[in-house]
């Protein structure tokens, strides 16, 4: 006969796993995420800090370049005040005894076009003459002057004539570029003030 096995204990119910398992993947995920939000947020702040330290270094830089420029705009003007005074020194010299001198040794027909005055010493002399041997004579005798240091003919051109004017001699005008003697132009100014 077999004896027949009655369990009258109540079963043990098997645990279910996966309630357990899901709440702990979830708390890691929350983890992870926190961990890396934290870190993110530490990199942001510090990549901040390094932007902020930037911005004062640049403010101070700023600042240091614009007490340059100020310091040197001061600097640049009282330079450009000592050159202007020095030129003011240098540059008044009566050019009258000059213009004299020049028009003095012009042919009978020879006539002033222009005088540009390029610096305090050069100038550019357009003369108007009725043939070109009478620019060549006038260039020696210009390079004759002791007032005159150098001297040149750049340009002669001839002007057009209309065709009314056939019957009249043809005109030229001669450029010439001089360079002034100063010292020899202030004493000639000197002495003519002194007479």
């Amino acid at each position: 006969m077999m004896l027949a096995e009655i369990n009258l204990l109540p079963q043990k119910q098997q645990r279910n796993y996966t309630n357990f398992l899901v709440i702990f993947i979830v708390i890691f995920i929350l983890i992870a995420a926190s961990v890396t939000l934290y870190i993110m947020i530490n990199q942001k702040n510090s990549e901040l800090s390094d932007l902020e330290q930037q911005v004062t270094q640049a403010q101070k830089q700023t600042e240091v370049l614009q007490q340059q420029a100020v310091t040197s705009d001061s600097t640049n003007a009282v330079a450009e005040l000592e050159n202007a005074v020095t030129w003011s020194e240098k540059y008044p010299v009566d050019f009258v005894p000059l213009l004299q001198e020049t028009t003095r040794i012009l042919p009978e027909k020879g006539f002033f076009a222009s005088l540009d005055y390029v610096n305090s010493s050069s100038l550019h002399l357009v003369i108007q003459f009725e043939s070109s041997r009478e620019a060549a004579f006038y260039l020696n005798r210009l390079k004759d002057l002791e007032v005159i240091q150098d001297v040149k003919l750049t340009t002669i051109e001839t002007i057009q004539l209309s065709e009314e004017e056939i019957d009249v001699v043809p005109r030229y005008l001669a450029t010439y570029q001089l360079t002034v003697n100063r010292d020899v132009l202030k004493l000639i100014a000197e002495e003519g003030t002194e007479e």
